[in-house]
């Protein structure tokens, strides 16, 4: 994973498009890990991801499937989220972190309930990604009352 991820967040030398990727695939191995945070994974929250990559991370929907693909295998290949975290740290602005803890909310409360181990990961996510208790509470409250 961690290989693939510093392509990806490494500035692009042969494919401009590597950089107007790396928030949609970082966001995708983060929804991933959330979806999966209850011990299933369901076809509806495979749905709502490609729907929540197309309008919060512009994805086009011709390109879901090999993103999906490649943020399973990252998912897949990684030994935890320190890592992956903190290629975000690194490579991510203060509103791209919120924006990506946003789609997540979403995902979180696509059921109508937030599970105990949805809650656990999210405020570990909050705190590795460098967001405040308040941020990741304002993000949530937004997320619910939509």
């Amino acid at each position: 994973m961690l290989k693939r991820l510093l392509q990806v967040f490494a500035p692009p030398t042969e494919q401009v498009a590597a950089e107007s990727q790396r928030i949609p695939l970082a966001a995708a191995v983060l929804l991933l890990e959330v979806a999966y945070a209850d011990g299933e994974f369901q076809p509806e929250e495979e749905v709502l991801i490609g729907t929540l990559l197309t309008e919060q991370f512009g994805v086009a929907p011709e390109l879901q499937k090999e993103l999906l693909e490649t943020a399973h295998q990252c998912r897949d290949d990684s030994s935890g989220l320190h890592q992956f975290t903190r290629e975000i740290n690194a490579a991510f602005s203060q509103q791209e972190k919120e924006q990506i803890i946003e789609a997540i909310w979403q995902l979180v409360y696509a059921d109508g309930r937030l599970d105990r181990y949805e809650e656990a990961l999210m405020r570990q996510l909050g705190s590795l990604i460098g967001l405040s208790h308040r941020q990741l509470i304002e993000a949530k409250l937004r997320v619910s009352k939509k």
